[in-house]
């Protein structure tokens, strides 16, 4: 891009919130949507607007007019056809907020509507995005001599991320560069994204990111369509942009996590032992969303849990639905499934008339298991785990407790219950999430003359003590102080890429890659003058190499979650969370404490307040007004333990959110006497909820 083409803000480095944006030269960016989930657009009309004002349609994209992005195709701007209500047709830009949205209110779009489709369950061909299958033994033979065959259907909802901030995102001239302001974990992936809408060489951009908050995985992608929106503002009117979506925008029309539907159906020998197991994952994708392979591709692998079986059939499908685009919640994928076969697990403890613990104790992989294909390298550390996990809870002894006061219950349906429920399960490592092509998580670190340590990375931790630890991992192996390391702050113009900031990378790939780089710099450190600079990066693991079991490397966790029943309406107040975990070298037990106990309380709150249907069609103002957030003095006592190991340090981001849930719903169908097989559980404690 050329140097002066539009303003210049170049006393402009880093923000900490897009709302921080310096309004003054600044146009305002707002979107002109579909009133309609799907159908042919067959006219569009706008208002006069005044001067200084402009609209922008897809026919003003210099370059390309669809954002790709693993396997999807999203329109930057719909053109021809929408397929979802609130789908960008049209931007309106101009230097007052008020004045965009009263063009916006105006504005006419006229569509030819077709019949929406919102169901996933049973879709046709056409709309399936992504197909995975797995197969092994005799599936159909072992369930027909199976002494017991367990079945059950379980259905994960969507939720919304709700961030600190609404999403959105700002872009501004520095001189010959056009930067971008964006709150996501990917800047990468935003500079290849707008640079294609722009027509420009990915060099002329530069991508520096907000601050991201809590994010649950929710901004990989979506991030990127909006950027694309302010770059095209900014560029086209040749002004700093600022798009901020409202906290309704937000909610209505950004990903939330996609809802899941999964059937089981296992057999039992007499002893409880898994004979056969048959899984059908369907997943809902909503419209045309990107990492649908990599959702389906997660389900899979956690379709069997933790479990050994010999006969294995899963089946996992991604469908598209005319509902605004799904997509990643931490795990991707994986905990929607292990919420699944977490509560299978109790069906068939129940079926046998066992102890859930009992049951799971003797249907755990061991070392050299190979119900998902390649041998297992570990065994699976269930017995450690659950023997210190069930001692902190006093597990057995109130489980029998409340056992006995279930049996007795003459009316489960009016008196009050008690339960205690145990999950658990793994978070599977990042694999090659992230690499695209050649390409490979990369970080840099020199070396000064005054032994300063600059660590640059595209992707940095999500909070000051997570950064705090790496600078010590660091220093502590270049033997130099902590206040000589440096982090830059992260942009696409001073540091590699990274990759995406999901999946606990920045514990698994990233924290290995600066000890990799800090053992390459202690080589080098005598014999090279300063400074000296070393790169070191992931590579994609090679397709001819000798295949692993996907739960190789993972970190392991279980949980223990204990309820009543409120005597009044019901509704359930936990009592308490119990965490283990191993986990690898926990390189701040402190942080890594904190980290589960912040994670619990948010995963309780996911459990039951936050309920959003769109089984009939998309999100509206209502459901906003309902969507209900976990409160801070709600908040159970929550207990963390973990378990020593001197393997590399692996990811927990993701076990409170994977294994809470189930531990919930265990616990919550035992108060009260019948199996609860939905979350989140939504109209617990509302009138009749319990029919």
């Amino acid at each position: 891009m050329r140097a002066g083409q539009g303003a210049r803000l170049s006393s402009l480095s880093m923000l900490s919130r897009l709302s921080d944006f310096p309004r003054m030269e600044a146009v305002y960016v707002g979107t002109v949507r579909s009133p309609v989930s799907r159908g042919t657009i067959t006219s569009m009309s706008l208002p006069h607007l005044p001067r200084g004002y402009r609209s922008i349609t897809a026919d003003d994209i210099p370059g390309e007019k669809d954002l790709s992005s693993y396997g999807a195709s999203i329109p930057v701007l719909a053109y021809g056809r929408v397929k979802y209500r609130g789908q960008p047709i049209a931007l309106i830009v101009g230097p007052e907020r008020r004045k965009v949205s009263e063009a916006i209110s105006l504005s006419q779009v006229r569509v030819d509507e077709e019949t929406a489709e919102y169901s996933f369950e049973t879709p046709e061909s056409s709309r399936v995005l992504q197909s995975r299958r797995f197969d092994s033994g005799d599936v159909d033979a072992a369930l027909s001599s199976a002494v017991h065959v367990i079945e059950g259907e379980y259905r994960v909802g969507p939720q919304d991320h709700y961030y600190p901030e609404p999403q959105g995102s700002a872009a501004a001239f520095d001189y010959d560069k056009l930067v971008i302001y964006s709150s996501t974990q990917w800047p990468f992936h935003v500079r290849a994204a707008v640079a294609a809408t722009l027509g420009v060489r990915p060099d002329e951009l530069i991508v520096r990111t907000t601050l991201l908050g809590p994010h649950l995985d929710g901004k990989l992608w979506y991030p990127s369509l909006l950027a694309c929106h302010a770059g095209l503002a900014a560029v086209l009117c040749g002004r700093p942009a600022l798009l901020l979506l409202s906290r309704e925008e937000d909610f209505l029309y950004t990903t939330k996590r996609a809802p899941t539907t999964a059937s089981y159906r296992a057999g039992l020998d007499a002893d409880g032992r898994l004979l056969a197991l048959d899984a059908a994952i369907m997943v809902n994708m909503g419209s045309d969303a990107p990492f649908a392979d990599t959702l389906t591709d997660r389900a899979l692998n956690a379709a069997a849990g933790a479990y050994s079986c010999p006969n294995v059939r899963i089946v996992t499908r991604a469908v598209a639905t005319d509902l605004p685009p799904m997509g990643a919640f931490t795990g991707l994928g994986a905990g929607p499934v292990t919420f699944a076969v977490e509560r299978l697990a109790e069906d068939c403890a129940a079926a046998m008339d066992i102890d859930p613990s009992e049951w799971r104790s003797i249907n755990i992989a061991g070392r050299g298991d190979k119900t998902l294909g390649a041998a297992l390298k570990r065994a699976t550390p269930y017995q450690s785990l659950s023997s210190r996990l069930l001692a902190a809870s006093d597990y057995p002894r109130k489980r029998s407790s409340y056992e006995l006061i279930r049996k007795r219950r003459a009316d489960p349906s009016s008196a009050p219950g008690f339960g205690i429920g145990l999950a658990f399960g793994s978070q599977m490592p990042a694999g090659d999430f992230g690499h695209a092509g050649s390409e490979a998580p990369t970080i840099e670190l020199t070396l000064s003359k005054d032994s300063t340590l600059t660590i640059r990375t595209s992707t940095l931790p999500c909070s000051e003590k997570a950064i705090d630890i790496l600078k010590r991992s660091a220093a502590q192996s270049l033997g130099i102080q902590v206040e000589a390391v440096m982090l830059e702050s992260t942009g696409t113009d001073n540091a590699p890429d990274t990759g995406p900031c999901a999946l606990s990378r920045n514990i698994s790939i990233v924290s290995h890659l600066v000890s990799a780089a800090c053992e390459g710099l202690r080589t080098k450190r005598f014999r090279e003058a300063l400074p000296i600079t070393v790169r070191k990066s992931q590579r994609a693991r090679s397709r001819r190499a000798a295949p692993e079991s996907p739960l190789d490397n993972s970190a392991w966790g279980g949980a223990v979650v204990e309820l009543e029943l409120d005597h009044v309406d019901g509704y359930p107040m936990v009592r308490g969370i119990w965490l283990a975990a191993k986990a690898g070298r926990i390189l701040s037990s402190d942080e890594a404490r904190r980290t589960l106990e912040h994670d619990a309380v948010v995963a309780l709150g996911l459990c039951m307040g936050e309920t959003l249907d769109l089984s009939k069609g998309p999100a509206g103002v209502e459901d906003l007004r309902r969507y209900r957030l976990s409160r801070i003095k709600d908040a159970p006592p929550v207990y963390v333990e973990f378990i020593d190991d001197d393997t590399d340090p692996k990811g927990i981001g993701e076990l409170a959110y994977t294994l809470v849930p189930p531990a919930f719903a265990n616990a919550l169908t035992q108060a009260l006497d019948a199996s609860w097989n939905t979350l989140p559980t939504g109209l617990i404690g509302q009138e009749g909820w319990r029919t």
